[in-house]
Formats: structure tokens, sequence, C-alpha cells
């Protein structure tokens, strides 16, 4: 009975080993204004997460978007596009597929095809050596960026 149980805990332990939850923000006014992106996958012998497209402001809204099979090394590219839509908006590149994110509304809605005008490249949020995850900023942006206003 003791040797089921240890094989037992020694195969669960093999499954859960290549799990993957983790997240970055980019922060646009403190830790409570931003926009964030989860990965998650949930077994190991998959090269590909769900991503989640999180808009946050708290406490008015929040929203995500899951977007299913990106590849795990793929990179979410964040840029700040000239502000000529309805609402101030940000735009994500994730795989080629493009995403407006508005932290006015909470919403994170995909474009239909590539933007004409993608704007200024914030940076993106990528899996670095090591497997850790985060947002790194552009080579010319700098930290004094103006955000898209809220609205609200």
């Amino acid at each position: 009975m003791r040797t089921t149980r240890i094989g037992f805990a020694l195969a669960l332990s093999l499954v859960l080993s290549g799990c993957l939850f983790d997240g970055a923000l980019y922060e646009i006014d403190g830790r409570d204004h931003g926009i964030a992106v989860n990965r998650s996958q949930n077994w190991f012998w998959k090269d590909t997460v769900k991503l989640y497209l999180i808009a946050s402001r708290m406490p008015e809204c929040l929203e995500s978007r899951r977007i299913e099979d990106v590849p795990r090394t793929a990179s979410v590219e964040l840029y700040l596009p000239p502000q000529e839509y309805v609402e101030p908006i940000y735009i994500a590149e994730v795989n080629q597929a493009y995403y407006a994110i508005s932290t006015a509304s909470c919403r994170v809605q995909p474009f239909a095809g590539r933007p004409d005008k993608l704007g200024q490249h914030l940076g993106g949020f990528k899996e670095l050596p090591g497997g850790r995850f985060e947002f790194v900023r552009g080579r010319d942006t700098q930290k004094g960026i103006k955000a898209a206003p809220t609205g609200g």
C-alpha cells in the first residue's frame, strides 16, 4: 500500500511539474491601473499556452480575453497608437493577431486585421532566459511616456 502511495505521488508530481501559470504587468498609473498578460499551461508536454490579456483600472473595472494555443516562446508586443479611436486604446500583437485594449472601459477586443498605425512600441511581455516572464520596455521607450487617457 505504501509503495502504491509513493508511486502515485511521484506520478502526480511528474504531471504537475510541467504546469505553468505566470504573468507580467505593464503599469500605466501604479499597480491598480495597467495591462497584464498571464500565461497558463496545463500539460508539460504541450509547447503552447493559454494567454490572458487583462485590462485593469481597479476598483472601477477589470476584463480579460483568453487566447488559446499560443506558442510558449511567443512574445506579446505592446503599442501606444495615435489616439484616433473612439476611446483611448493600446494595441497588443500576439502571434500576428492584434487586440485593442482599453483601460477606460476595460475592454479587450480583437482587430479584424493589422491596424494601419500601431504607434509607439512600448515593449513586450517575454519569457526571459531561465523561464521568467516579464514586461521588457522597448529600446526607444523612456519611463516618462504619456499614457493613453482613461476618460474616467
